[in-house]
């Protein structure tokens, strides 16, 4: 027997996002694939609405540059994105969900560094500018070509350019001096890592305050966006456990223990099964 699918996530949301993934890498997926993380708390939300906003950004961009000239599109980007729009980190309430929410952080112009950049990012794009994310370990930015130039965008700063150098720095004032730095690190992130780091963020704040039922819905999303992935699985069994839902969580439970039947914790995982199932 199959565990039942999705249980605790929107339907409206799981859809929407299980849509997206056999063309995950594509600009519109990614943008789908963000509405379906903030379609969880509003099953209402209405795509086409958001997907207006981002292009009304551009065409604004757009009015204000005669030509097509990578630098005139970026200097008028930043100006109204972060001067007169004000775009910029939420920093007197980080760890509000909503700081995760594509739609949220349009209407406040607050946000995190990685909903900031995939703003940023998008806006960019539909300009006609190469842009893309730096997933770096605790800030992430954003990326961008102008006239065969990459350079590095902190959307959180309001849109400040930094250098290799200066986002090392970054990370060292978050983590330390002894922290890896590797130039591999301002790759491109793929687009499943990119919506991967955005649920890791809600699953963090959702568990600190004991939002099980929501940190089950975002491991249900993760599970669409990587299914060969059996430790969510486990890890979905366990919260689905721990709020009280025995019959979908020995499910859960049972298939990752079928498929690694070598995990260190089996016989505990063994013995709770037991228990849901009695």
């Amino acid at each position: 027997m199959k565990p039942e699918f999705p249980i605790c996530c929107s339907p409206e949301a799981m859809q929407l996002l299980a849509g997206q993934v056999q063309t995950i890498n594509s600009p519109d997926a990614l943008f789908h694939a963000a509405c379906a993380v903030a379609m969880h708390q509003d099953p209402n939300l209405n795509v086409l609405k958001v997907d207006r906003q981002i292009q009304a950004f551009a065409d604004e961009v757009r009015r204000r540059v005669r030509g097509r000239q990578p630098q005139a599109l970026m200097a008028h980007m930043h100006a109204y994105l972060f001067d007169e729009l004000q775009f910029k980190g939420n920093t007197t309430d980080f760890y509000s969900p909503s700081n995760n929410y594509l739609p949220s952080v349009i209407e406040t112009k607050l946000g995190l560094p990685i909903t900031l950049s995939m703003i940023y990012k998008m806006v960019a794009q539909r300009l006609g500018l190469r842009s893309w994310g730096v997933g770096l370990p605790g800030h992430f930015l954003a990326g961008i070509e102008v006239d065969g130039i990459s350079l590095l965008i902190d959307p959180y700063a309001g849109g400040r350019v930094l250098t290799a150098d200066e986002a090392h720095s970054r990370m060292q004032e978050i983590f330390g001096d002894e922290v890896e730095w590797s130039d591999d690190m301002l790759k491109p992130a793929s687009n499943r890592h990119w919506l991967t780091r955005m649920l890791q963020n809600l699953l963090i704040i959702f568990g600190s305050h004991g939002r099980y039922n929501d940190v089950a819905a975002m491991l249900e999303m993760e599970i669409v966006l990587w299914p060969e992935q059996s430790r969510l699985h486990r890890d979905l069994a366990l919260v689905l456990a721990r709020i009280g839902m025995a019959q979908p969580a020995s499910l859960w439970l049972n298939r990752y223990l079928q498929s690694n039947p070598d995990d260190p914790q089996t016989n505990d995982l063994k013995q709770l099964l037991e228990v849901l199932a009695a």
